[in-house]
Order: C-alpha cells, then structure tokens, then sequence
C-alpha cells in the first residue's frame, strides 16, 4: 500500500539490517510464520530477541515474512516491546475489538419494521407536517418555554364572538387555507426595524410553527422563555431570509416540532422533497433544451423560468393541503407575515383612542379572503391563557376574604360575639394549594382603599360580604380546576399524537393477509363494479 512501508522496498541496502528492523513483535503476532517461528526457537536462550536474526528462519520463508499483504494482517500490541516476541506471540494472542461496540450505537434511519426513534426525528433535517389542531399547537408553545399562552379555535370573526368565546387579549391570528397570493400589492421593500420576520425556507413544512413564532416574536406582552428570547436578540438584526435560515437550524425549535413526526411522515418528507429536486432538474433541462433553438419567445420562456422558482413553493402546499400565515399587531399597524412572502406587508392601522382594535381592522380583511376562495379553511388565536386571569381575580378573592374574617375575628373580641355562629359549617374557602397560588398570593394584595372599606362595616355587612367573596372564590375555583383540566387533556391528546401506531398496523396486516383473511374479506373494500375482480 502507498500509505504502509514495504519491508522489501528497503531490502536493497541490506537484507539481515532490515529484517532486524522490521521483525517487530507487534507486527506479526497474528501471522502464521510466527508461530513457526516460535516453535523452533522455544528451546533457544533467553537472550535471543528476534529467530530471525539467529537465523532460524528457512530461506523458502523469507518472502512471507516480507509480504506487505502479511505484516498488514498484524494487529499491533504495544505491550509486547519489552518481552521476548517468541513467548509474548504465543501466550498473548491479540485482543479482538469488542463486537458490541457499534451494535449499541443510534442508527439513521431505524429498520423500516420500527417506530421512528427520538435519533430519527433529531437528526431527520425537515420540519414534519402537523395537523391544525390547536391542542397540539398549545402544548408546543408550552414546551418551548412560553408561559400565560394558548391556542384556540376561532370560528367567525365577528366582534361580539371574539369578545364572548376567545379569551383576551388576542396576541396574533393565523389563517389556515389553500394556498394563494393576496394581498401582496402593500408588500414592504424591506422588513422594518420594529418587525420580527422569518422567511419559510423551500422544503421544509415549518409553516404553523413558523407562524407561531413570528407572532411571539412581535408580542412584548408575552414570556417566551430563555431560548426564543436568545434566539430572537440573535437574529434581530438578520434579514428574513437569514431569520428563515436560522430556525431552519434551531434544533431546539425543530426537536419539539418533529416529536410529532411518525416514520410514514419522515419518509413522505423525503420523498416529496426528492421529487421536487427531480422535478426542477426536469424543467430547468426542457428549458436549456429550447435555448438552443435560438432566443424566439424569450419573454414566455423567461417566465417559465422564473416560475420553476415560485410555483415550487405553492405547489408544495397544494400537495400539502394547506397554508398557515399569521397577522399580527405591531403598534397601531397590523401586518400579514406569510413565510413565503419575502418581506411582511401591511394590512392597514388602527386608532385606540377611537376605540378601535387591530382585531377589526384586519376582520373584514380575512373574511373576505376566506369567502372568495373555497370553504376548506380555519383561523386559530394565541392568547393568553385564560388561567393568568382567573388566579389573579382568585388572588385577590382569597386574600380579600381573608381580610374580611380577621376584621370579623376582631369583632367577635370586642362584642364577645363568635361570628362563626352565624355561618354553615359547610362554608369553606377554597385551598390556594389545591389551585396553585400559594406563590401568587403576596403579588396581589387588598387595595388600601376596599381595605378601609372592610374595616368599616359592622358585622352584618361583613359576614354578607364574605358570603359573597366565597361564592366568588368557588366559582374561579371551579374555572381553574377546569382549566387545568384542559390543559391536561391537551398533554394527553398530544402525546398520543406522538405515538406512531403504523408499524403495529402494518404487521397487523401482513399477519392477516398471511392466514388469508384479507383475501376472504377483500370484495367488502372494494369499489362498486370492482367486486370480484381477481
């Protein structure tokens, strides 16, 4: 080999010097001739180093222990260059590697009969798909580190619907639809300084988390936790192609997406990647093929050209069904930020002071792209959760109740009347642990002002007041406990999303089809005027 010295390559400038060069232990303690070697010169003293050297080696043998292809089936024993090579060959054979040693190791991609692994989704490099289900969307937030927020359904965009069933404050819409361009004659020349834009990168379904993020990254309001806050001072001064760029890499933000991913989703991933590079090819060859034929309707080939470009990205969410683009306040300015637009655009502004809010400033707007295209679409909110509300009012009911009980203790001393005489005993407050605010109770304390009411009243008006705080404070306290009940369901509801049944299926089909039950029963499945076709 070019990369291994040849002992012959040396063998010019004396034999016997070389020999005694290269008859190193390590080399030949695996080869045949060794152990011939050993052999004869176990009844030799102690103080010859090398049988080759006193020459016990017959003439006939000289080129086997020259061979390149013979010293290279020696394993090296770096131990062995203090001991005589004849014993050390013999009574120390060499150690073979560990055969466990790669069994062990994650492979990509794991065996066709098997569940996606977590290895698979973490060094799979798209972004699975992810149905419009606004539990899941909930509990990504959520594992990301965004705190106070949730995902929830909007069925109209009617004012009084949104005020009535959406818990407030609305942080950002998204329109899930068919894709097509609209509205993109306001599109900005380039992302201003106080929007956070991230572009969709080509192949990559990232579309409802790219959504997402590009609303939270706008909404000073909002906790969302350490990574996206390092990832968004990171990327502040990026374009939004380099945003797109960015999260495309962030395995923090990819990791918790592609844990929905089921190995049917990896490999349909691929595969439709895999045809749109082959489809590209394609076009990009028809089109230098038509060059050759001379520079006639250049006008129309160029714009097959360009559309190899655009029409890549809308035939990707055709095939995929569906498009996910957020509108989000910045301001007093509302903007459109779709991934696959290169720069936001402004959807129009908004006065507060007249009363008016980013929600119907942008309402007609989606209503009627909603009417104009076909009924297969849906609107989810980010809000904030309805139980940031609820345990700050129940914070505040359960210390103001518990003012009101020490203004009656100090009632009960001074006119030796125990008010505890006067209510049920059934009349209990709620338990802050049971509801999770013990660390929220100091944050929200008695005004000074509904203090000095309390110490004012006399019993009758305090015992009245309490009866209505602690009907108040079961009523969040039942509101809470259905709320964390929600949120658990939507745990639930995620994780079996996260389980990937298809491999059990398809053995569970293989099994029946094996015992031919499949067979028997296959003109149930079949289409009208198809039974029986065999």
């Amino acid at each position: 080999m070019a990369k291994q010295t040849s002992p012959g390559s040396r063998a010019g400038s004396g034999v016997k010097e070389t020999i005694d060069e290269e008859a190193m232990p390590t080399k030949d303690s695996a080869n045949p001739v060794n152990d011939h070697v050993s052999a004869v010169v176990e009844g030799d003293s102690e103080g010859s180093t090398s049988p080759i050297s006193n020459g016990a080696l017959p003439p006939a043998e000289k080129p086997k222990k020259d061979s390149p292809n013979t010293r290279k089936r020696g394993l090296p024993e770096p131990s062995q260059e203090h001991e005589p090579s004849s014993k050390k060959s013999k009574d120390s054979p060499p150690i073979p590697p560990p055969k466990n040693e790669l069994s062990t190791a994650p492979v990509f991609p794991s065996p066709a009969d098997m569940p996606a692994t977590a290895h698979d989704k973490e060094t799979w490099q798209g972004f699975c798909d992810i149905e419009s289900e606004p539990a899941y969307f909930s509990v990504i937030l959520r594992e990301m580190g965004v705190q106070g927020l949730t995902v929830r359904e909007v069925l109209t965009m009617d004012q009084d619907y949104l005020q009535e069933h959406i818990p407030q404050p609305i942080y950002g819409c998204i329109l899930i639809f068919h894709y097509r361009e609209f509205g993109n004659d306001d599109q900005a020349d380039e992302c201003p300084k106080d929007v956070w834009f991230a572009n969709q990168l080509p192949a990559q379904n990232s579309c409802a988390t790219l959504a997402m993020i590009n609303i939270l990254m706008n909404s000073t309001d909002v906790v969302i936790g350490e990574y996206l806050n390092q990832f968004k001072n990171f990327t502040s001064d990026f374009t939004p192609y380099q945003r797109g760029e960015a999260l495309a890499s962030f395995d923090f933000v990819k990791r918790i997406h592609n844990s929905f991913a089921k190995k049917m989703d990896l490999l349909e991933g691929d595969k439709h990647l895999s045809y749109k590079v082959k489809r590209a090819e394609r076009l990009k060859n028809e089109l230098a093929e038509k060059t050759n034929f001379g520079k006639r309707d250049t006008q129309s080939r160029r714009a097959s050209a360009d559309s190899v470009a655009t029409d890549d990205s809308g035939e990707s969410h055709e095939e995929n069904a569906h498009h996910f683009i957020a509108f989000v306040p910045v301001g007093n300015e509302v903007w459109k930020l779709d991934g696959l637009d290169a720069q936001p655009t402004s959807m129009g502004s908004f006065a507060p002071e007249r009363g008016e809010t980013w929600l119907s400033s942008v309402s007609d707007t989606m209503a009627a792209l909603m009417a104009a295209g076909d009924d297969d679409y849906g609107v989810i909110a980010l809000t904030q959760s309805p139980l940031l509300s609820m345990r700050k009012k129940a914070c505040l009911t359960i210390n103001t109740l518990s003012n009101v009980e020490s203004r009656l203790d100090s009632l009960s001393v001074s006119t030796s009347e125990d008010w505890k005489l006067f209510i049920s005993v059934d009349e209990q407050s709620p338990s802050p642990c049971m509801l999770g605010l013990e660390d929220h109770l100091p944050a929200h304390p008695v005004p000074a002002s509904l203090k000095t009411t309390i110490d004012g009243e006399d019993m009758a008006a305090l015992l009245d007041r309490r009866t209505r705080l602690l009907g108040e404070a079961n009523s969040l306290a039942a509101s809470i406990m259905m709320e964390i009940q929600n949120e658990a369901e939507e745990d639930q509801k995620a994780t079996q999303r996260r389980y990937d049944s298809g491999p059990v299926i398809k053995k569970w089909l293989e099994i029946l089809a094996q015992n031919g039950h499949l067979e028997q029963n296959l003109d149930r499945f079949m289409p009208k005027g198809m039974e029986g076709g065999k």
